[in-house]
Protein backbone atom coordinates (compact mmCIF):
# COMPACT_ATOMS: atom_id res chain seq x y z
CA UNK A 1 0.00 0.00 0.00
CA UNK A 2 2.36 2.56 0.85
CA UNK A 3 4.55 1.71 -2.48
CA UNK A 4 0.74 2.48 -4.62
CA UNK A 5 0.94 5.78 -2.63
CA UNK A 6 4.59 6.96 -3.07
CA UNK A 7 3.31 6.05 -6.86
CA UNK A 8 0.70 7.94 -6.91
CA UNK A 9 2.18 10.69 -5.04
CA UNK A 10 4.76 10.62 -7.84
CA UNK A 11 2.71 10.86 -10.66
CA UNK A 12 0.70 13.64 -9.24
CA UNK A 13 3.78 15.58 -9.21
CA UNK A 14 5.20 15.50 -12.34
CA UNK A 15 1.72 16.06 -14.00
CA UNK A 16 1.66 19.31 -12.21
CA UNK A 17 5.01 20.31 -13.48
CA UNK A 18 4.54 19.07 -17.06
CA UNK A 19 1.10 21.23 -16.68
CA UNK A 20 3.28 24.33 -15.39
CA UNK A 21 5.95 23.80 -18.41
CA UNK A 22 2.66 23.94 -20.76
CA UNK A 23 1.59 27.81 -19.50
CA UNK A 24 5.01 29.54 -18.91
CA UNK A 25 6.12 32.28 -21.40
CA UNK A 26 8.79 31.10 -23.83
CA UNK A 27 11.22 33.10 -21.97
CA UNK A 28 10.65 31.07 -18.79
CA UNK A 29 11.94 27.79 -21.05
CA UNK A 30 15.16 25.77 -20.47
CA UNK A 31 17.54 28.26 -21.79
CA UNK A 32 19.77 27.02 -24.28
CA UNK A 33 22.51 25.09 -23.15
CA UNK A 34 26.04 24.24 -24.71
CA UNK A 35 26.56 20.54 -23.47
CA UNK A 36 30.13 19.00 -22.90
CA UNK A 37 31.27 17.87 -25.77
CA UNK A 38 31.35 14.40 -26.53
CA UNK A 39 35.12 14.50 -28.48
CA UNK A 40 37.59 17.76 -28.58
CA UNK A 41 36.17 18.73 -32.11
CA UNK A 42 32.76 17.39 -34.12
CA UNK A 43 33.44 16.35 -37.67
CA UNK A 44 32.96 18.47 -40.32
CA UNK A 45 29.29 17.59 -41.25
CA UNK A 46 27.86 16.64 -38.29
CA UNK A 47 24.67 17.84 -36.92
CA UNK A 48 26.28 19.60 -33.43
CA UNK A 49 27.09 23.28 -33.11
CA UNK A 50 30.04 24.81 -32.23
CA UNK A 51 28.58 25.96 -29.17
CA UNK A 52 28.66 22.48 -27.83
CA UNK A 53 31.73 21.55 -29.33
CA UNK A 54 33.15 23.93 -27.34
CA UNK A 55 31.05 24.22 -24.55
CA UNK A 56 30.43 27.44 -24.44
CA UNK A 57 27.28 27.66 -21.96
CA UNK A 58 24.22 29.15 -21.58
CA UNK A 59 23.38 31.40 -24.57
CA UNK A 60 23.05 35.29 -24.39
CA UNK A 61 19.89 35.40 -26.49
CA UNK A 62 18.16 33.06 -29.11
CA UNK A 63 16.27 34.04 -32.20
CA UNK A 64 14.04 30.82 -32.75
CA UNK A 65 10.83 31.85 -34.18
CA UNK A 66 9.06 29.15 -32.49
CA UNK A 67 5.97 30.82 -31.27
CA UNK A 68 4.69 33.00 -33.62
CA UNK A 69 6.88 35.64 -33.19
CA UNK A 70 7.43 38.93 -35.82
CA UNK A 71 10.40 40.11 -36.79
CA UNK A 72 9.73 43.03 -34.30
CA UNK A 73 9.85 40.77 -31.23
CA UNK A 74 12.69 40.24 -28.42
CA UNK A 75 14.35 36.66 -28.20
CA UNK A 76 12.37 34.05 -27.09
CA UNK A 77 14.56 32.67 -24.57
CA UNK A 78 18.39 33.54 -23.17
CA UNK A 79 20.35 35.25 -20.43
CA UNK A 80 20.19 38.44 -22.19
CA UNK A 81 16.40 38.64 -23.88
CA UNK A 82 15.58 42.76 -22.81
CA UNK A 83 15.82 43.92 -26.39
CA UNK A 84 16.63 42.78 -29.83
CA UNK A 85 14.28 42.96 -33.04
CA UNK A 86 14.73 42.39 -36.64
CA UNK A 87 14.72 45.33 -39.83
CA UNK A 88 14.00 43.87 -43.00
CA UNK A 89 15.21 45.52 -46.45
CA UNK A 90 14.12 44.34 -50.04
CA UNK A 91 15.42 46.06 -53.66
CA UNK A 92 13.48 43.19 -55.98
CA UNK A 93 11.00 40.20 -55.86
CA UNK A 94 12.12 38.66 -52.96
CA UNK A 95 10.80 38.81 -49.32
CA UNK A 96 11.32 37.41 -45.53
CA UNK A 97 8.66 35.23 -44.31
CA UNK A 98 8.23 33.58 -41.13
CA UNK A 99 7.63 30.03 -40.96
CA UNK A 100 7.07 27.10 -38.79
CA UNK A 101 10.39 27.64 -36.34
CA UNK A 102 12.04 29.76 -38.59
CA UNK A 103 12.39 32.53 -41.40
CA UNK A 104 12.79 32.16 -45.06
CA UNK A 105 14.17 34.30 -47.56
CA UNK A 106 12.34 33.67 -50.99
CA UNK A 107 14.32 35.26 -54.45
CA UNK A 108 9.71 35.72 -55.63
CA UNK A 109 6.50 34.00 -54.77
CA UNK A 110 7.63 30.40 -54.66
CA UNK A 111 3.70 28.81 -54.98
CA UNK A 112 2.93 30.01 -58.18
CA UNK A 113 5.62 27.82 -59.69
CA UNK A 114 9.30 28.87 -61.56
CA UNK A 115 7.67 31.73 -63.83
CA UNK A 116 7.76 35.05 -62.06
CA UNK A 117 11.16 37.24 -62.14
CA UNK A 118 14.15 36.69 -59.65
CA UNK A 119 15.72 39.98 -59.17
CA UNK A 120 17.46 41.83 -56.06
CA UNK A 121 17.42 40.73 -53.30
CA UNK A 122 16.43 40.80 -49.16
CA UNK A 123 17.81 41.31 -45.98
CA UNK A 124 16.81 41.35 -42.34
CA UNK A 125 19.78 43.23 -39.83
CA UNK A 126 19.34 42.90 -36.21
CA UNK A 127 19.03 46.35 -33.96
CA UNK A 128 19.79 46.73 -30.35
CA UNK A 129 22.02 43.78 -29.16
CA UNK A 130 25.48 45.02 -30.31
CA UNK A 131 28.55 43.23 -28.60
CA UNK A 132 32.36 44.09 -29.64
CA UNK A 133 33.10 40.21 -28.68
CA UNK A 134 31.94 37.39 -28.31
CA UNK A 135 30.14 34.41 -30.38
CA UNK A 136 27.30 34.03 -32.77
CA UNK A 137 26.08 30.95 -34.27
CA UNK A 138 23.46 30.62 -37.22
CA UNK A 139 21.75 27.46 -38.71
CA UNK A 140 20.77 27.66 -42.45
CA UNK A 141 19.60 25.51 -45.57
CA UNK A 142 18.86 26.50 -48.96
CA UNK A 143 17.07 25.02 -51.77
CA UNK A 144 16.93 26.44 -55.97
CA UNK A 145 14.50 25.68 -58.65
CA UNK A 146 16.21 26.56 -61.95
CA UNK A 147 19.74 26.91 -63.47
CA UNK A 148 19.25 29.14 -66.29
CA UNK A 149 20.10 32.02 -64.84
CA UNK A 150 22.83 33.35 -62.16
CA UNK A 151 23.24 31.84 -58.52
CA UNK A 152 22.07 34.02 -55.62
CA UNK A 153 24.43 34.47 -52.89
CA UNK A 154 23.25 33.97 -49.23
CA UNK A 155 25.74 36.32 -46.95
CA UNK A 156 25.71 35.99 -43.17
CA UNK A 157 27.69 38.56 -41.24
CA UNK A 158 28.35 40.66 -38.54
CA UNK A 159 28.80 44.42 -39.18
CA UNK A 160 29.16 47.69 -37.37
CA UNK A 161 26.08 47.91 -35.04
CA UNK A 162 26.01 52.21 -35.51
CA UNK A 163 24.95 52.94 -39.45
CA UNK A 164 27.46 55.95 -39.68
CA UNK A 165 30.61 53.12 -38.64
CA UNK A 166 29.37 51.11 -41.48
CA UNK A 167 31.98 52.54 -44.38
CA UNK A 168 30.98 50.61 -47.35
CA UNK A 169 31.42 47.12 -45.71
CA UNK A 170 35.58 47.82 -44.78
CA UNK A 171 34.81 46.64 -41.66
CA UNK A 172 32.34 43.96 -41.66
CA UNK A 173 33.31 39.85 -40.58
CA UNK A 174 31.81 37.08 -43.14
CA UNK A 175 30.19 34.39 -40.63
CA UNK A 176 29.92 32.65 -44.26
CA UNK A 177 28.80 33.16 -47.64
CA UNK A 178 27.18 30.60 -49.51
CA UNK A 179 25.06 29.73 -52.52
CA UNK A 180 22.38 27.59 -53.16
CA UNK A 181 23.20 26.24 -56.12
CA UNK A 182 26.86 25.22 -54.88
CA UNK A 183 29.10 23.72 -52.20
CA UNK A 184 31.29 26.07 -51.39
CA UNK A 185 31.84 28.08 -48.21
CA UNK A 186 33.28 31.46 -47.83
CA UNK A 187 34.67 33.10 -44.36
CA UNK A 188 36.55 36.45 -44.03
CA UNK A 189 36.77 39.64 -42.63
CA UNK A 190 37.66 43.50 -43.90
CA UNK A 191 39.99 45.96 -42.29
CA UNK A 192 40.32 49.31 -44.06
CA UNK A 193 42.06 48.46 -47.11
CA UNK A 194 42.74 45.08 -46.38
CA UNK A 195 40.92 41.74 -46.47
CA UNK A 196 41.40 38.40 -45.11
CA UNK A 197 39.30 35.86 -46.68
CA UNK A 198 39.17 31.65 -47.31
CA UNK A 199 37.01 29.75 -49.35
CA UNK A 200 36.14 25.91 -48.54
CA UNK A 201 34.09 23.37 -50.96
CA UNK A 202 32.04 20.15 -49.99
CA UNK A 203 29.43 21.35 -47.79
CA UNK A 204 26.40 20.68 -50.42
CA UNK A 205 23.04 22.63 -49.84
CA UNK A 206 19.96 21.52 -51.64
CA UNK A 207 18.62 21.04 -48.33
CA UNK A 208 21.23 20.21 -46.20
CA UNK A 209 21.60 21.57 -43.29
CA UNK A 210 24.75 23.55 -41.63
CA UNK A 211 25.75 25.73 -38.50
CA UNK A 212 28.25 28.70 -39.41
CA UNK A 213 29.65 30.00 -36.42
CA UNK A 214 32.32 32.92 -35.50
CA UNK A 215 34.49 33.64 -32.24
CA UNK A 216 35.78 37.16 -31.74
CA UNK A 217 37.87 38.02 -28.60
CA UNK A 218 40.70 40.63 -27.96
CA UNK A 219 43.22 38.72 -29.93
CA UNK A 220 41.60 36.25 -32.65
CA UNK A 221 38.71 35.38 -35.12
CA UNK A 222 37.83 31.93 -35.45
CA UNK A 223 35.29 30.54 -37.94
CA UNK A 224 33.66 26.93 -37.57
CA UNK A 225 31.18 25.23 -40.36
CA UNK A 226 29.32 22.29 -38.65
CA UNK A 227 30.89 22.52 -35.24
CA UNK A 228 34.61 22.31 -36.65
CA UNK A 229 37.49 25.43 -36.23
CA UNK A 230 38.42 25.63 -39.90
CA UNK A 231 40.06 29.18 -40.07
CA UNK A 232 41.37 31.86 -37.88
CA UNK A 233 43.14 35.09 -38.20
CA UNK A 234 45.07 36.80 -35.52
CA UNK A 235 46.28 40.42 -37.07
CA UNK A 236 45.30 43.22 -34.77
CA UNK A 237 43.79 45.15 -37.50
CA UNK A 238 41.29 42.34 -38.62
CA UNK A 239 39.80 42.79 -34.73
CA UNK A 240 36.69 45.06 -34.40
CA UNK A 241 37.32 48.14 -32.67
CA UNK A 242 33.20 49.03 -32.38
CA UNK A 243 30.25 47.28 -31.30
CA UNK A 244 29.38 44.73 -34.37
CA UNK A 245 25.70 43.35 -35.18
CA UNK A 246 24.37 40.20 -37.01
CA UNK A 247 23.32 40.25 -40.64
CA UNK A 248 21.67 38.12 -43.19
CA UNK A 249 21.10 38.59 -46.36
CA UNK A 250 20.24 37.22 -50.41
CA UNK A 251 22.00 38.90 -52.86
CA UNK A 252 20.67 39.33 -56.67
CA UNK A 253 22.62 41.37 -58.88
CA UNK A 254 20.84 44.58 -59.48
CA UNK A 255 17.86 44.04 -61.75
CA UNK A 256 19.73 40.75 -63.84
CA UNK A 257 17.64 37.25 -63.41
CA UNK A 258 18.29 35.13 -60.97
CA UNK A 259 17.92 31.48 -60.43
CA UNK A 260 14.89 30.86 -58.05
CA UNK A 261 16.00 30.49 -54.54
CA UNK A 262 14.88 29.59 -50.93
CA UNK A 263 16.91 30.20 -47.77
CA UNK A 264 16.00 29.00 -44.34
CA UNK A 265 17.27 30.03 -41.16
CA UNK A 266 15.94 28.11 -38.14
CA UNK A 267 18.09 30.08 -35.68
CA UNK A 268 20.24 32.92 -34.93
CA UNK A 269 22.21 32.74 -31.32
CA UNK A 270 24.68 34.20 -29.32
CA UNK A 271 27.33 33.38 -26.42
CA UNK A 272 29.56 35.50 -24.04
CA UNK A 273 33.23 34.68 -24.02
CA UNK A 274 33.28 33.67 -20.21
CA UNK A 275 32.92 29.99 -20.54
CA UNK A 276 34.18 27.45 -22.73
CA UNK A 277 37.49 25.91 -24.59
CA UNK A 278 39.70 27.30 -26.65
CA UNK A 279 39.23 26.15 -30.40
CA UNK A 280 42.51 24.97 -32.27
CA UNK A 281 43.72 27.32 -34.58
CA UNK A 282 41.75 27.22 -38.15
CA UNK A 283 43.34 27.26 -41.52
CA UNK A 284 44.95 30.60 -42.14
CA UNK A 285 43.19 33.31 -44.14
CA UNK A 286 44.14 34.80 -47.38
CA UNK A 287 45.23 38.50 -47.25
CA UNK A 288 43.86 41.07 -50.43
CA UNK A 289 43.32 44.17 -50.80
CA UNK A 290 39.55 45.31 -50.05
CA UNK A 291 38.08 47.68 -53.04
CA UNK A 292 34.64 47.35 -52.51
CA UNK A 293 32.41 50.78 -53.32
CA UNK A 294 28.92 51.58 -51.52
Amino acid sequence: MRAERRLRVGLVARCATLALALTVAPSALAPVVADAPTSTVAKAGSSGTAAKAYAWGRALWDFAWEFGESFDSRPYRGADIAAGRWIERTDGTGRVVKYGGGVEFQSARIGGGTDESDVGGSTLTLVDQPAERGRWEITERSYQYEGAARDYAFVLELIPADPAGYDCGAHNITIARVSPGDDRVTVGVNAGSATWNRTFQGYRQGGASHTYAVEVTGRRITWFIDARSVASVEASAAIPRVPMTVRMRLVGDGTAEMNKAVVKIDWVRSYDLKRGTVPPRGADLVKGTYGDAC
